[in-house]
């Protein structure tokens, strides 16, 4: 390989152990991949957060020990629990332990202590062209697609030694010529722009965009010039989730597709499809569970993580009503949106309206099914993507505003849509 006089000296460990060790890894992976040079990145999200099994823990908090540290900025993402009400979601004390050793390895290796899958939201975000290195699926898409900034889809512990050395083979994404679409998705005429007021509609074209495009680059035309910048979080959290997307181009919208020849880099598309009402009601099909019908046992919303914006919504939707006695509601947060909904006194005031808040934790990761619950409602297409496999609850996919309805109903409340056939 082509190695710098810095890189060629992590190697002869002279900046330390646990960086010459982390180089040799990234070593192997470049060889794998057939590629000749690193690239410096500037920003690590280490996904080393949720608990998988006491070999993952027991790897991060080997870092931790070594007396490594990161080289560049590094967030964390959600892990498993709230550490503060890891009981009342039904986790064991091993759990919380094994939590806790990771958040110490983490603050040891001088992560910062976001707590969040939607970091973005919080203290630190790359610019445009940064190169960066991540493994969370959302944090990826999010990062590539509506900031420009450049990262491949990372394995959790090799984010983390990228991260220690930062430097990451230079290949896939992070090379501009790589992240030209090549193929293109475009709304049909059935569809209409007054429909994306509904703001489930951008989860329902971003499922229907990633089973069409699986883990490939390409571009969407038609999406609403009008959003909110969460719409756009939602997007690529279920985009990232029904397919393998890693790099979206919204033409008009994003950085690097505000015109159809930027995306393309000045060529036709190789590949053209189209998303169509049909596509719309079946996305909606595999978001939900179609026999439930009247009974929710909990709705749950914060997958990704709600941002402030988000909470102060929820609050002028609820207007002054409550969650049903017979129903819970939950809404997860990252450390900092809780910090600042506590400062603002909005945390204590989604409190009063029977709302249960939680932070640092997943949705997808709570002990629900242990309590006896069936059933979860959210407005995440990433949440109903997974549910049923994570955690075998039956999922129903809703917008905001059916939500808090059923909330505070205490059961089912859906309206007539054009995609409800």
């Amino acid at each position: 390989m082509k190695l710098t006089t810095y890189e060629q000296e992590m190697l002869e460990g002279k900046h330390g152990e646990m960086k010459k060790k982390a180089l040799e890894v990234l070593m192997g992976l470049a060889e794998h991949q057939g590629v000749e040079e690193f690239v410096e990145v500037t920003l690590c999200h280490s996904d080393n957060a949720v608990y998988m099994g006491e070999a993952q823990a027991a790897f991060v908090e080997m870092l931790g020990d070594s007396g490594a540290k990161m080289a560049v900025p590094t967030t964390t993402n959600a892990c498993s629990i709230d550490m503060e009400k890891w009981h009342e979601q039904g986790f064991e004390p091993k759990i919380m332990n094994a939590i806790k050793r990771m958040e110490s390895a983490h603050t040891c290796l001088g992560a910062i202590p976001t707590w969040t899958c939607a970091p973005y939201q919080s203290c630190y975000m790359p610019s445009f062209g940064q190169q960066i290195v991540s493994a969370e699926s959302n944090v990826i898409c999010y990062y590539n697609s509506i900031i420009g900034a450049r990262t491949n889809r990372y394995a959790g512990p090799l984010e983390l030694l990228g991260g220690i050395a930062g430097r990451v083979p230079y290949s896939g994404l992070h090379i501009k010529e790589n992240r030209y679409a090549q193929g293109l998705v475009k709304l049909g005429d059935d569809i209409k722009m007054e429909w994306f007021e509904d703001d489930s509609m951008f989860a329902l074209v971003a499922y229907a965009y990633g089973s069409i495009v699986g883990d490939k680059v390409w571009a969407l035309e038609g999406m609403p010039k009008k959003y909110r910048n969460e719409n756009l979080r939602d997007f690529c959290a279920t985009a990232a989730s029904s397919g393998g997307i890693a790099l979206v181009h919204l033409i008009g919208i994003t950085p690097e597709a505000q015109t159809m020849e930027m995306a393309f880099g000045g060529k036709e598309p190789k590949v053209v499809k189209e998303i169509t009402l049909k596509d719309l009601v079946n996305a909606e099909k595999q978001l939900t569970n179609s026999e439930v019908t009247h009974d929710i046992d909990i709705v749950t919303l914060g997958c990704p993580h709600f941002s402030y914006d988000d909470c102060r919504l929820v609050l002028e939707l609820f207007d002054g009503r409550r969650v049903h006695d017979n129903m819970e509601f939950w809404i997860t947060v990252g450390r900092d949106t809780a910090d600042r909904l506590q400062d603002t006194g909005m945390y204590e005031e989604l409190g009063r309206a029977g709302i249960k808040m939680y932070k640092e934790g997943c949705a997808l990761e709570f002990r629900a099914k242990k309590r006896g619950v069936e059933t979860m409602m959210s407005n995440s297409g990433k949440f109903g993507t997974y549910s049923f496999g994570l955690t075998g609850i039956q999922p129903v996919f809703g917008s905001l505003k059916e939500c808090i309805e059923t909330g505070i109903a205490g059961h089912l409340v859906k309206e007539a849509k054009p995609w409800r056939q």
